[in-house]
């Protein structure tokens, strides 16, 4: 059991499912203004599912599915059906490589030296820069959907 581990990219291919308890934002549940030792009509809602302090927990499945390249939403690579992975969820966490130390298909470039501001040497990342990664995977995520009504509607 458990998430398959490699020092390659594109590791994941089926997604690793994990369940957990988050507490609730205070104030978010209705009875959280409710003084528990005065039961009248106006007051909802039950202690279950409080943590020991009384803050409500909520329950989240997290998955982690796999990574996408450019072009995924034409059905490169698997990328349908890593995309499809993500029909069941409310929420999603992009998680980038903010090293910069790899292209987008996942190969390791490792480091450079550049020419610093004041004269000296910097290193920075040869791969690509992580705000382009999020705006091609953004890009990619709203072509699959835009895909998918225009295809099943």
């Amino acid at each position: 059991g458990g998430a398959t581990m490699a020092p390659h990219p594109f590791t994941t291919i089926d997604p690793n499912v994990g369940f957990f308890l988050v507490p609730a934002p205070v104030g978010s549940c209705p009875e959280d203004d409710c003084d528990p030792s005065v039961r009248n009509e106006l007051c909802v809602g039950s202690n279950h599912g409080r943590d020991s302090k009384g803050q409500r927990l909520l329950p989240v499945m997290l998955k982690d599915v796999a990574g996408l390249v450019p072009g995924a939403y034409q059905g490169r690579g698997k990328g349908n059906k890593f995309l499809d992975d993500l029909t069941d969820a409310d929420v999603l966490i992009h998680v980038v490589d903010a090293s910069g130390t790899a292209d987008t298909e996942g190969n390791a470039l490792g480091y450079i030296e550049d020419e610093g501001s004041e004269g000296g040497t910097e290193e920075r990342g040869a791969g690509s820069h992580p705000l382009d990664d999020l705006g091609w995977i953004r890009n990619e995520l709203l072509e699959w959907v835009y895909a998918n009504i225009t295809n099943k509607w």
